[in-house]
């Protein structure tokens, strides 16, 4: 089976991931912060580690990374703590709908009011735009995707950021699509994402951080494994965010993913990954039938998105698969995105590579819409 789903989910894992996930529950089995045996130091030091080096992919104090159930989680967490009763919203087109539903949910429970800025027409973000909303409307927050899920396009978060913070915005940054494939640290002041993508971790893991200036108020209560006897809420980080038992397998997990990338070479993949997603570009470009769907010239993710004149995407998601290539089609949870593109009918096909394919898997995985 070909996989070309590494923006939903890498895989396979490297083998130190699932050796740290398996020693865990073969030989540990207990959390950081639930007891003070041989077991639980242990533990906390591998957490603590896993912690800090996300600290410093993000540009920020160990202390200020919460670990999440996963992006969504973190995304949520953060838009309730952020938002106020009436507070102005900037986002994009671009936007997951772990962004979208939240958002949508909000302005129906508090009155937050969302300004949505379009994708141009070639695919990517005006930041000009972007600085006109910000100094016109000065909203509480500019929540923005790093990278397209759809396309592949990276957003400009460096300069996004400037932007906002100079109209005394605060941003909130989902790095899902390029934590493990670009430098995320930007300049946002919340940066949240997942584990389970090109950062190599497990299902069921994200974070969210924090600026330290930042004061937030937790989202969720619950235990936290705290050395007082408290009845409310921690309020120091990361157990303000982090009630309930933790996926302690999985941080173990994702800390060996982090060192396993560091040793392997991020941006080496990234470029691997990359000559794949051009050269199923050119295969698939070739066939008249066929539209792709690109992002503008720049800075990109290993995405390519495709749309067919006789087949719809869920025909060739089932084509793929006869032909054991495993394949995205659909939405991709970004509906602003498809209705900007015409692609609300029926979504696109998406193929994302990871850096391990060969030159006769391109080929393999094209010749199932070339020519047919």
């Amino acid at each position: 089976m070909l996989y070309l789903d590494h923006a939903a989910t890498s895989f396979p894992k490297p083998s130190t991931v699932l050796d740290a996930i398996t020693a865990w529950y073969q030989e540990l089995g207990v959390s950081a912060d639930r007891g003070d045996s041989g077991r639980c130091a242990t533990v906390r030091r591998g957490v603590q580690t896993t912690r800090a080096a996300l600290g410093a992919l993000v540009g920020v104090p160990a202390a200020r990374i919460a670990f999440t159930s996963g992006a969504t989680e973190a995304l949520n967490l953060a838009l309730r703590a952020v938002l106020r009763p009436g507070d102005a919203v900037l986002t994009t087109e671009f936007e997951h709908s772990s962004v979208v539903r939240p958002l949508r949910a909000l302005a129906a429970e508090r009155g937050v009011r969302l300004q949505i800025l379009p994708a141009t027409a070639a695919g990517g973000l005006d930041v000009g735009a972007a600085r006109a909303a910000l100094l016109a409307q000065r909203p509480r927050l500019f929540v923005f995707t790093h990278a397209s899920n759809v396309t592949g396009a990276v957003l400009d978060a460096a300069a996004l950021c400037a932007e906002a913070r100079a109209a005394g915005t605060l941003t909130l940054l989902d790095a899902s699509q390029t934590a493990g494939h670009l430098p995320i640290a930007v300049g946002a002041d919340l940066v949240a994402a997942s584990a389970h993508k090109a950062l190599l971790g497990p299902p069921g893991l994200g974070f969210l951080a924090v600026r330290p200036e930042l004061d937030l108020p937790a989202q969720k209560q619950g235990g936290t494994g705290s050395s007082a006897a408290l009845d409310e809420q921690p309020t120091a980080w990361p157990q303000a965010f982090e009630a309930g038992t933790p996926n302690t397998p999985a941080i173990l997990g994702l800390g060996a993913a982090l060192r396993w990338l560091a040793a392997t070479g991020i941006q080496e993949r990234l470029a691997a990954a990359l000559a794949h997603t051009d050269a199923l570009a050119a295969r698939l470009g070739a066939d008249p039938d066929v539209r792709l769907v690109l992002p503008p010239a720049g800075a990109r993710v290993p995405i390519l998105s495709f749309v067919h004149r006789r087949y719809d995407p869920a025909e060739l998601g089932a084509m793929f698969d006869a032909a054991g290539v495993h394949v995205r089609t659909g939405f991709h949870c970004a509906p602003w995105l498809h209705r900007a593109l015409g692609t609300a009918g029926s979504g696109t096909v998406r193929l994302s590579p990871g850096p391990e394919l060969s030159a006769a898997d391109v080929q393999a995985a094209a010749a199932v819409v070339v020519g047919s």
